[in-house]
């Protein structure tokens, strides 16, 4: 048997070990996080912040942040001599009223650092009473706040300027094709649409999202309703799109997609659709009912259209 003063040693020596082991593990996941901007953002009020996170009570263990009123971008870059020169912001989903920013977000970034592409994960600001002069416009000049600053840090970070993209997942693709059909200045290259909210038409909106209401209100008008139906926006200088979704999603119908790429295709646009016959809304990169993981297939789409090379 080991002497009491040996056990003593071992047993302080296994506990300098798991602390070093829970210190690499957080300095691994620690990262840059940038406030967007100084002070109160623009067509917020002056209120307390009051951001909470909690997991879904559907059952699926997805982690959720809501309330958000101080917008930020966490930067996840690839290694050294990894580096591509390709960016993508990812927009998690959330129907504007929380986001799914682990899966949909900080999971996602990790993924596309690890293919040598620089990442930045939004935290766009979300519905909240009494917090907004006008929120309609608040989470897409986040977007842009944020676009605007991976320009200006590009030399620093190792980024080609003519590609930078965006990646949003439900109605984070809902803003990123806002952004794709709006923006005159620093439009993103490219879009990679997950399960994307794009149309906010009556005929295209599912009973089951809320998207629509928490970004426009309750009593929304047919001119509202176009102005932010991306798909009847598109036109030729609209970037190319990589487009998934499950036929079988019902937060987000799948005629969605379907709009947009037919509209992008109309226009001379280049844009790949994956149809998945099942895996319902908000699998992130992983479609585990069909057993695909989707980034692979983007990879190549991106590097035929000029966007990566590895």
């Amino acid at each position: 048997m080991l002497s009491r003063i040996a056990q003593i040693f071992f047993i302080r020596m296994k506990k300098v070990v798991i602390f070093l082991i829970i210190v690499t593990n957080l300095s691994c996941k620690a990262q840059q996080i940038l406030t967007l901007y100084t002070g109160t953002a623009p067509l917020s009020l002056d209120v307390l912040d009051n951001e909470t996170a909690s997991n879904s009570k559907s059952g699926n263990e997805r982690f959720f942040i809501t309330s958000v009123t101080k917008p930020t971008l966490t930067v996840y870059l690839p290694k050294k001599g990894n580096a591509t020169g390709t960016a993508v912001i990812i927009c998690p989903g959330g129907g504007y009223n929380r986001l799914s920013i682990e899966d949909g977000g900080y999971d996602a970034a990790k993924e596309f650092a690890k293919a040598g592409i620089a990442t930045f994960v939004l935290k766009y600001r979300t519905k909240r009473d009494s917090a907004y002069t006008d929120f309609s416009k608040a989470p897409l000049l986040d977007l842009k706040q944020a676009i605007d600053m991976v320009y200006n840090n590009a030399k620093k970070w190792n980024i080609d300027t003519s590609l930078i993209g965006i990646l949003g997942f439900s109605a984070g693709g809902h803003l990123t094709a806002m952004a794709a059909t709006t923006f005159e200045t620093h439009k993103p290259a490219f879009t990679l649409l997950a399960y994307p909210i794009i149309s906010f038409l009556d005929s295209l909106t599912s009973k089951t999202s809320g998207s629509r209401g928490n970004l426009l209100g309750k009593n929304i008008s047919l001119e509202d309703k176009i102005k932010y139906s991306p798909e009847l926006h598109i036109t030729t200088t609209t970037p190319p799109a990589f487009i998934i979704h499950a036929e079988d999603d019902k937060t987000s119908l799948v005629g969605n997609s379907i709009a947009y790429y037919n509209g992008l295709i109309a226009n001379n646009v280049a844009a790949k659709l994956i149809l998945y016959k099942k895996g319902g809304h908000g699998f992130a990169m992983y479609n585990k009912v069909e057993d695909k993981y989707w980034l692979p297939e983007a990879l190549v789409w991106l590097t035929l259209n000029g966007f990566y090379k590895k």
